[in-house]
């Protein structure tokens, strides 16, 4: 890589660390922690979406808080040695999908005072989204624009084809465990603002329902991998885990998911993983490689 193309993925990933240091400075101001609570008209109201709103929120909570962003433009720089064009275009792409995302994901509530939350997808939720975007926004795309500029002359190698399609097979196994433990504890336990809500595990406190959680979580990935290498979501996009043997290897990929689940430390290296299969040439995940495992095409 010339130093002209490295220096302009280094000031991409100075752009896009500037929502973070804003970030902890709002943290770290006493002021900006006051608040109020009330339980006004409309407060109760739940949507199918929350679940998956409230996931995502605090995901990308530590995605902001953690440099992720710039952390992903290394990466992405990292692997440009090898393709500088995927890299790059995969590594835009997501930054652009964070500054797109981020703004949709808190729960947003009415001006009025106690006046309840806006209803996703509403026009006044619409219009509340429109009207977050600010410098976070700004910088990630502006990151975004300077990680094209330096790659989109180079040339494209093959794909492997995996790598949305794992992203996809995800989101409908997210959906599958949300029906099912929705439905298993409709008389105990509440997902309505997501799985991180309910099952992030703190060592210092035994919760029996969180831990429950985080035991359907496992078996789910862990024996349908075992047993047929797919789960319903790789199945419906035609890839699978290889090889599915023996058990206890797959029983240590399983673990993978449930990093979600630990307090602080457990989503950053998750989102590291993720990001990992993202960029990597073959499109295999960190954990395929240190396990020597592969999510490939089904025959």
């Amino acid at each position: 890589m010339s130093r002209p193309a490295l220096l302009t993925w280094l000031m991409a990933a100075v752009v896009a660390a500037y929502p973070t240091w804003e970030e902890w400075g709002y943290r770290l101001d006493p002021a900006a922690l006051e608040g109020y609570s009330c339980m006004g008209s409309g407060w109760l109201d739940t949507s199918p979406l929350d679940p998956l709103r409230g996931d995502l929120d605090a995901l990308l909570m530590d995605v902001e808080a953690f440099a992720i962003p710039s952390l992903l433009i290394i990466m992405g720089a990292f692997f440009a040695r090898r393709d500088s064009r995927r890299a790059g275009r995969r590594t835009a792409g997501v930054l652009v999908l964070i500054a797109v995302v981020k703004p949709a994901t808190p729960l947003y509530s009415s001006p009025e005072e106690c006046g309840g939350t806006i209803p996703i997808l509403s026009a006044e939720w619409f219009a509340t989204v429109l009207d977050s975007w600010g410098s976070t926004q700004v910088c990630l795309i502006a990151a975004a624009a300077l990680v094209l500029l330096v790659t989109w002359r180079e040339s494209a190698s093959s794909s492997t084809g995996t790598t949305w399609r794992r992203a996809v097979a995800l989101l409908v196994d997210y959906v599958i465990l949300i029906v099912v433990l929705s439905l298993i504890g409709q008389m105990w336990f509440s997902l309505d603002y997501g799985l991180l809500n309910r099952a992030t595990v703190h060592w210092d406190v035994i919760d029996f329902d969180r831990w429950f959680v985080v035991l359907v979580v496992f078996l789910y990935f862990w024996a349908q991998h075992t047993l047929w290498g797919q789960t319903p979501g790789k199945r419906l996009m035609g890839i699978r885990v290889v090889p599915n043997r023996p058990a206890g290897r797959m029983a240590l990929r399983a673990l993978v998911p449930l990093l979600v689940f630990v307090a602080v430390a457990g989503p950053v290296v998750f989102i590291v993983d993720a990001m990992w299969a993202l960029l990597d040439p073959e499109g295999r995940a960190l954990h395929d490689r240190l396990l020597k495992t592969e999510v490939a095409r089904r025959a």
